[in-house]
C-alpha cells in the first residue's frame, strides 16, 4: 500500500502501525464471539495486552517528532 508520506522511515512506521491496529481490531472481534472458551479468551486477552504494549512503544516521542517534521514540509 502506498502511503502519502515523504520520509521513508515514517512511511514504514505508519504502515506497521496500521497493521498492528488491524490486528487489535481482529482481537476485539474475537472477544465478541459468543462461543469463546475461557482458554481462548485468556489467549486473546494476552495477545491484546502484547499488541497494546507494542502500540504504546511504537508511538514514542521519535514517532511523534517524525510526524511533526512531515507536517512542516
Amino acid at each position: 500500500m502506498q502511503i502519502a508520506i515523504t520520509d521513508q522511515t515514517l512511511a514504514v512506521l505508519v504502515h506497521e502501525l496500521g497493521e498492528e491496529c488491524r490486528h487489535v481490531v481482529d482481537l476485539i472481534a474475537q472477544l465478541q464471539l459468543a462461543t469463546l472458551s475461557v482458554e481462548q479468551k485468556s489467549d486473546v486477552l494476552a495477545e491484546l495486552m502484547t499488541a497494546t504494549i507494542h502500540l504504546h512503544s511504537h508511538c514514542d516521542q521519535d514517532f511523534q517528532d517524525a510526524i511533526a517534521q512531515e507536517l512542516e514540509q
